[in-house]
């Protein structure tokens, strides 16, 4: 077999396989911010605002596992690729049960969920048997998944809701499980370029919803200047969290990760839930036929999730000379929380989304500097 080992080509991007392979959770995107937009019979109630979440992790596991594994070990010999696009099969029919993963789709939810994971560990033991070097990594990866991924398949032989039982326990051994392996992962590091341009091609394919959100959003109704207005702002929000992301936060990750990079992994799933839920506010804002408490208390929820985890992972990848940025950007985040708390009651939906793109707007102005970064 052919030996494979750390991929640490200097100044690395992602394969063109990789960027076809994010295609597949496309659909799966669409499929949860869909969720919080119709619910269930055009009715979206708080289990359903649950169910986005919880249904996102594990969409959001399934493609971190395969990132990763190809951020450190990916050669896309004729093995990986077909691996990789065996993957995306699954990925699909992932997709395919989310629309009611906890009714008569659950089974098919479960299993090709747990399928990608015996994908991602197959990939992981070709690595394991092939590099004695790393198999304290592969090894414990491989175990970790193993046992997560086997509690997702054997669940679909029980009855709900022990089923979701398996299923939670079978997620939190496997988001646990690079955790664990903290010191083994930090000599086998991710590529430090790699890694940030993956996460953000992962965060436009999120964005993205929200344009198909204006659209079909708008897609029913006349358009009027109050319409208009809410276009305007749907549209500016969008180009705000854009702006905030990429002009901060990724320029603050490239180059500059070490070792396991787990706070940029995990603290990506907040901001990835809370794109989507904004995708979500910003369909209900062009409609205009929902009540304005609701996509307020979206665009609540949604702001805090992103700029949160935003505010931690500048922090720790940011030069601590700037502190005084670093203190303001957290003074305006409080703000921002207060604002949120107490102005959608008294508000109506196009001041508060202008308020949203004034807080981003003033976030972004707020950005570290980052000529000179020093790495924690």
């Amino acid at each position: 077999m052919k030996r494979i080992g750390l991929n640490t080509d200097r100044g690395r991007h992602a394969a063109w396989l990789e960027l076809f392979f994010d295609l597949a959770y496309v659909v799966a995107l669409t499929r949860l911010t869909h969720i919080v937009v119709e619910g269930h019979d055009g009715n979206v109630s708080i289990g359903d605002y649950l169910s986005y979440f919880v249904l996102f992790v594990p969409v959001w596991w399934s493609w971190v596992g395969h990132t990763m594994y190809q951020n450190r070990f990916g050669v896309y010999d004729l093995t990986d690729s077909l691996l990789t696009l065996l993957q995306m099969f699954f990925a699909m029919m992932l997709a395919f049960g989310i629309s009611d993963a906890f009714g008569a789709s659950a089974p098919i939810f479960a299993l090709a969920y747990a399928a990608t994971r015996w994908i991602l560990i197959f990939m992981y033991m070709r690595v394991h048997i092939s590099n004695p070097e790393v198999r304290p990594v592969t090894g414990g990866l491989a175990t970790g998944f193993g046992a997560g991924s086997f509690l997702w398949g054997v669940s679909v032989l029980f009855p709900a809701p022990i089923m979701y039982g398996f299923w939670v326990v079978g997620i939190m051994i496997e988001l646990a499980t690079p955790l664990l392996l903290r010191k083994p992962l930090s000599r086998a590091p991710v590529h430090n370029t790699h890694l940030p341009e993956r996460v953000g091609l992962f965060a436009l394919l999120v964005i993205g919803e929200s344009f198909l959100g204006i659209v079909s959003g708008a897609d029913h109704y006349k358009l009027s200047f109050a319409a208009f207005i809410n276009l305007f702002f749907a549209f500016s929000i969008i180009c705000a969290i854009w702006w905030v992301y990429f002009e901060t936060l990724e320029k603050a990750l490239n180059g500059n990760l070490k070792g396991a990079a787990h706070l940029c992994i995990y603290g990506h799933l907040p901001i990835y839930m809370g794109i989507g839920l904004l995708a979500a506010g910003v369909k209900k804002l062009v409609a205009m036929n929902y009540s304005v408490t609701e996509v307020n208390l979206i665009f609540l929820f949604s702001l805090l999730l992103i700029l949160l985890p935003l505010q931690m992972i500048h922090y720790k990848y940011t030069n601590h000379k700037e502190g005084r940025l670093v203190f303001w950007r957290g003074v305006l985040t409080l703000v921002s929380i207060l604002v949120f708390v107490y102005s959608p009651a008294f508000v109506s939906e196009s001041v508060f989304a202008f308020l949203v793109v004034v807080i981003l707007l003033a976030y972004i102005q707020l950005a570290p500097v980052f000529g000179e970064q020093e790495i924690r």
